[in-house]
């Protein structure tokens, strides 16, 4: 399950979420660029009031690594103007609206700083990563911005690549935002972590199904119940009050679920775990199964 809010990020919801129009993921990157040289604090206060109804998703300041947020991943913010009928902040399965707080040829701390290339891009590698994970894809289907100027891309490659884009790539737009912006993509993807190497055994998890719950719970079985179950949660098919060692009616339900999503149909989606179906999700998060 995906983390609709970035790790790590200040949490600012600004309410009035809306739904996405589904399709390939992607981010948009803008600057402030504010004359009066607003600082991070200043342009969070903007956001999270007046400035609420054209608010990002994120808030980021490249000097300090200093990151807001004020969306959910999945609804919709407010930094585009609409394409004709097409509503460019709705696109896709995630479009994540990053505004950093930066303006060309702005001065920090005695130092002048042409572009955001230029900045120290504290923090960034953390956004990368959060963006990735929602499957946005390490591209720039417009190319990277490489100045301060309009470079629009076609209304059917915008629908139809998933990637980054300049805020001066969207159509319908008329900025010229961000200008010229770092590698994003130097950042390497996090080492996997070690895998988990508990088993789970498809006889015990039939046998808790198949029984009293109450009585299931109380045996030796319950261990591997429930890491089928925190599979389950994971999988966003159980909620986390129901994750315990009982293989109950919510469970079956739960499971079922997660056949269905395997493709299984009729018979073959009761709920009841079969040696497949338990080995795909033992894959997924990190455990074996035995008979």
């Amino acid at each position: 399950m995906v983390d609709l809010w970035m790790p790590g990020a200040a949490r600012h919801a600004v309410g009035n979420t809306g739904a996405m129009s589904g399709g390939p993921a992607r981010a948009v990157w803008h600057i402030t660029s504010n004359a009066k040289d607003w600082t991070f604090t200043n342009e969070l206060g903007y956001f999270t009031a007046g400035g609420a109804g054209v608010a990002p998703h994120l808030l980021y300041d490249p000097f300090a690594g200093n990151i807001a947020q004020f969306f959910p991943a999945d609804s919709r913010s407010l930094c585009l103007q609409n394409a004709g009928n097409v509503k460019t902040n709705r696109t896709g399965r995630y479009c994540i609206q990053i505004e950093i707080v930066f303006t060309q040829n702005e001065t920090v701390d005695g130092s002048r700083y042409a572009t955001v290339r230029d900045t120290p891009c504290r923090g960034l590698d953390g956004i990368v990563a959060w963006l990735r994970s929602l499957g946005i894809p390490d591209t720039w289907p417009g190319g990277a911005p490489a100045s301060f100027a309009r470079d629009t891309v076609g209304l059917d490659d915008w629908l139809k690549l998933g990637g980054h884009y300049g805020h001066n790539q969207v159509p319908g737009n008329s900025h010229v935002d961000p200008g010229p912006m770092p590698d994003l993509f130097r950042f390497t993807p996090s080492p996997p972590q070690p895998s988990i190497t508990r088993q789970v055994s498809l006889s015990h998890v039939m046998y808790a199904a198949q029984h009293d719950p109450a009585a299931a719970q109380a045996s030796s079985y319950m261990a591997d119940v429930l890491l089928v179950k925190r599979a389950l949660h994971a999988e966003g098919l159980l909620d986390s009050q129901y994750v315990d060692g009982s293989f109950d009616a919510k469970t079956v339900a739960a499971y079922a679920a997660w056949q269905r999503k395997l493709g299984y149909t009729g018979s073959d989606a009761d709920g009841l775990p079969g040696q497949a179906s338990l080995t795909r999700l033992g894959d997924k998060h990190g455990w074996l199964v035995t008979a």
